[in-house]
C-alpha cells in the first residue's frame, strides 16, 4: 500500500478532476481530509516513510487550494504502528504545519484512535508544545471508541483555548477498543453515542466550528442522498433547537 503511493502519487488525479467540475458548477468544500496514509507512514516510520509523507501532505495541499479549501484535517498517527512512537508523529508537527501555512490552509489534527494511550494524552501534549499553533477536529466516533467522549467534553484545554475548529459526526455500536465496531458503519442514532448530551454540550459553549456528516452507511433505501439529507437533518436539528 505505502510502496503505491509513493509509485503513484498521481492516483487520485481523476477523482480530483470530478471534484474540481463540481466546485466550478457551485459545490463549496470548505473542509478536506488528508491522505490517511500520511499518519500511517510516519507511525511506521521506516526508510524513506518520512520523506513520503511529507511529499504526500503537500500533494494534498495543492489539491486543496484548487478546491478553494480551507480547513484540512489530518491523520498526524495511525495504522497498526499508531501512537507506539508517539514522540516521532508529534515531532512531525511543525514541519506539516508550516507547509500547510504557506497555502493558507488551517490544518487541524484528528483525535483518531489508538493502540498504545487515547488520543487525548496526545492532544494534550501537542497543545503543551504548540500553544499558539494547533487545532484539532474532534470526531465523537473516535472518542467513543476510547470510552472518552464525556472526558473530551469536559477537557477544559481544549474549550477554554479555543482549539476545537471542526466537527465529525458518525455513530459508534461497539465496546471500548472494540476493533470489529470500529470498522462497521452504522447510521446516526442507531448506536451507543449520547448525542443528545453531545449536543447540548455544544449549545453549553456556544460552538461555532465547521461540521461534517462522517456516518459512511448507506440507508435502506440504498440511495445516498436520502442518507446524507436525514444525517443533515439530525445534525442541524441537534444543532440548532
Amino acid at each position: 500500500m505505502f510502496g503505491h503511493f509513493q509509485d503513484r502519487p498521481d492516483e487520485y488525479v481523476e477523482v480530483a478532476k470530478t471534484i474540481i467540475d463540481a466546485k466550478n458548477s457551485g459545490v463549496v468544500f470548505y473542509s478536506m481530509h488528508t491522505n490517511k496514509n500520511i499518519g500511517e507512514l510516519i507511525s511506521r516510520n521506516e526508510d524513506n516513510d518520512i520523506d513520503n509523507a511529507v511529499r504526500l501532505f503537500e500533494s494534498n495541499c495543492q489539491y486543496a487550494v484548487q478546491y478553494d479549501v480551507k480547513l484540512l484535517v489530518l491523520h498526524l498517527w495511525g495504522g497498526v504502528p499508531s501512537d507506539k512512537h508517539i514522540d516521532v508523529n508529534i515531532g512531525m508537527y511543525p514541519k506539516l504545519k508550516a507547509i500547510a501555512d504557506r497555502y493558507n490552509l488551517l490544518l487541524t489534527v484528528e483525535n483518531i484512535v489508538c493502540n498504545t494511550y487515547k488520543p487525548l494524552d496526545h492532544m494534550k501534549k501537542l497543545w503543551e508544545l504548540y500553544p499558539h499553533d494547533i487545532k484539532f477536529t474532534i470526531d465523537v466516533r473516535q472518542a467513543e471508541f476510547h470510552k472518552s467522549l464525556v472526558e473530551t467534553c469536559e477537557s477544559a484545554f481544549l474549550w477554554e483555548n479555543d482549539l476545537v475548529a471542526h466537527l465529525h459526526f458518525s455513530d459508534y455500536g461497539g465496546g471500548y477498543m472494540d476493533w470489529p465496531s470500529m470498522r462497521t458503519p452504522i447510521g446516526l442514532t442507531q448506536g451507543n453515542i449520547d448525542f443528545e448530551y453531545f449536543f447540548s454540550f455544544l449549545k453549553s459553549i456556544g460552538f461555532d466550528g465547521s461540521v461534517a456528516d462522517e456516518t459512511g452507511y448507506i440507508a435502506d433505501s440504498g440511495e445516498l442522498v436520502d442518507n446524507l439529507n436525514e444525517a443533515y437533518a439530525f445534525i442541524n436539528g441537534g444543532l440548532t433547537r
